[in-house]
């Protein structure tokens, strides 16, 4: 899998415009998970999960990266009782983003990422603002309740798995199936010259990238559709983003649902993550 960081970042100075002030994290549910299950091999205690999305802050027109998890799905979804949180509050936030953004997009259609977008109640008037790739267009109608899947009849996909693209100034999609048919990746600078990485779930947790590592077949076979997941991509892009993080040291790499790891980064002032309280 290439990592051609010199071209996306050419296509990020591609686009006129103003680029982006910034990214930022915000968590709408939070739960832990065994490690086993995020990392081959792995048996050290529970890792800590997050349930997110990401909004890039521009001066007019932002752009909304994922649409989280429902309190229904997020209370379905549920390891640990006594670290499972959901904030209603920030979910309507996103619903009310979604609504004003110029833009949003996925990193991957899976149920923890979608529901704010597939479940959106002005989903007809937004379409046009939708940027969803042709596999996750087919993957969408699946997190509709049920009778509710011609919500999106008519809709065409407006991003191409073909190639990178820009779609904003500093901000570029890198086509990445794998994890499913319709996954990508993306990239953004902002103006101060910071540069982050979303994956979406190549990984879960950062010490796959670490120990070039994937997670269980047993994870495969329990969580995804076995269909879904080309296990060989997956591999082809950790030992990819293993070497980038190597030869490019300032990169922020950002995986969806890593909470220590998106912790750390706020502490040390990388990415602004705005965490529910562990109290919550």
């Amino acid at each position: 899998f290439a990592m051609d960081i010199a071209g996306w970042r050419e296509l990020a100075a591609s686009q006129e415009g103003e680029l982006p002030l910034s990214v930022v994290i915000i968590e709408v549910g939070k739960d832990t998970a065994p490690a086993f299950a995020a990392v081959a091999g792995r048996f050290d205690g529970p890792v800590e999960m997050s349930y997110n999305y990401a909004f890039i802050n521009f001066v007019e027109g932002d752009i909304v990266v994922g649409g989280a998890v429902d309190r229904e799905t997020a209370t379905g979804m549920r390891v640990s009782d006594a670290d499972w949180a959901f904030d209603d509050d920030r979910y309507e936030l996103l619903l009310d983003r979604i609504r004003e953004a110029r833009a949003t997009l996925l990193t991957h259609a899976h149920l923890d990422h979608v529901m704010a977008i597939a479940r959106h109640p002005d989903l007809t008037a937004l379409a046009d603002r939708y940027l969803l790739n042709e596999g996750q267009l087919a993957l969408l109608p699946r997190f509709v309740p049920d009778g509710g899947e011609n919500r999106f009849a008519g809709m065409t996909p407006s991003l191409a798995l073909t190639a990178p693209t820009a779609i904003a100034p500093g901000v570029v999609v890198i086509p990445s199936p794998g994890h499913t048919p319709g996954s990508q990746m993306v990239f953004v600078t902002d103006r101060y010259g910071s540069e982050v990485l979303l994956i979406g779930d190549i990984v879960w947790n950062m010490a796959a990238i670490e120990t070039l590592r994937t997670r269980p077949v047993l994870t495969q076979y329990a969580v995804f559709r076995p269909d879904y997941e080309d296990r060989a991509a997956v591999k082809s892009q950790v030992r990819a983003l293993h070497d980038l993080m190597a030869a490019e040291p300032d990169l922020v790499v950002v995986p969806a649902h890593d909470r220590g790891w998106l912790r750390a980064l706020n502490a040390a002032g990388t990415l602004s993550f705005l965490a529910l309280r562990d109290e919550e």
